[in-house]
């Protein structure tokens, strides 16, 4: 099985590596989970990819440190097949797009990462699904593998 992780659970992961603690509950909750989320897939023999473009999401910060990039860089390509942009992904993507305002302005990334999915059929698995919301296709699976719910206490 081949599945496309999207750029938050790799945020959620690699901030687990981090020698800082956590922020706040849900961000240590989302740092745990991914860590199992992915150790257990890798386990399972699941086939874990991302596109190109969560690569450029994952180094952009203007804050990360020398130390985090470079944790990222050796083993991004250990635990994942970075996944290229080809004719295909762009064109899926021009569609999205010219379909999305949305897209066109605010979550272009987000719009190649879908493409991705499409173009090369498989679940995106991400833990905010309404990135995607503005994706009109029949052929995008989403799937979150775990989402943070605060207790609700009245």
């Amino acid at each position: 099985m081949r599945i496309l992780l999207d750029t938050n659970i790799l945020v959620d992961y690699f901030r687990s590596q981090r020698s800082s603690r956590p922020k706040n509950q849900r961000q240590a909750y989302c740092c745990q989970q991914a860590v199992q989320f992915i150790d257990q897939s890798i386990e399972q023999g699941v086939e874990l990819t991302i596109s190109c473009h969560t690569l450029k999401e994952l180094l952009q910060y203007k804050n990360i440190s020398a130390q985090e990039e470079k944790r990222i860089l050796e083993n991004l390509p250990l635990m994942c097949d970075i996944l290229d942009t080809n004719k295909e992904v762009a064109y899926i993507a021009g569609l999205l797009s010219r379909h999305s305002a949305e897209y066109r302005e605010h979550h272009v990334e987000d719009c190649y990462i879908a493409a991705t999915a499409i173009a090369y059929k498989l679940p995106l698995y991400t833990r905010n699904p309404d990135d995607f919301k503005y994706v009109p296709h029949p052929d995008l699976k989403i799937v979150v593998p775990y989402q943070y719910e605060a207790d609700v206490t009245s």
